[in-house]
């Protein structure tokens, strides 16, 4: 199973897919709730990318790598002023 983050930008959509529990990892390191299915509103993208940013200073390098991904998502999503859904 796996669990994808997607926005979607004037008819454009991106996405990231996960694992469950990588997904699970990620969410609780952007301080968000681990949940088969959510958003994160535009107004706590901010947050969540801090969070990750810290994340990607740790030494496991697959970490590092799937937190950029993710962190990238919401970037996006921040400079396009939409969320982030995921499920």
């Amino acid at each position: 199973m796996s669990i994808t983050f997607k926005l979607e930008i004037e008819g454009h959509s991106e996405e990231v897919n996960f694992s469950n529990g990588n997904a699970a990892a990620l969410l609780i390191l952007a301080g968000l709730q681990s949940a088969p299915y959510g958003e994160i509103p535009r107004e706590r993208l901010d947050t969540a990318i801090t969070k990750l940013l810290r994340a990607m200073n740790s030494d496991p390098e697959y970490l590092k790598r799937r937190a950029g991904e993710m962190m990238a998502v919401l970037v996006l999503a921040r400079t396009h002023g939409c969320g982030v859904t995921w499920g």
